[in-house]
């Protein structure tokens, strides 16, 4: 078991409550987002290690 301090717990409720406030949608949203980017990084890169700039 764990011992927190006042500010730890303050601290934890409020990162909840704004978890909480987050809607599924958003998430998802924020997962394709960052995803495309992922991709277009990894599509870059292999284009300057080949040389193709399409």
């Amino acid at each position: 078991m764990v011992t927190l301090s006042d500010d730890e717990v303050a601290l934890i409720r409020s990162l909840l409550t704004a978890l909480r406030g987050i809607k599924v949608r958003d998430i998802d949203k924020a997962l394709v987002i960052l995803s495309k980017g992922k991709l277009a990084e990894r599509n870059d890169r292999a284009n300057r290690l080949t040389g193709d700039n399409l």
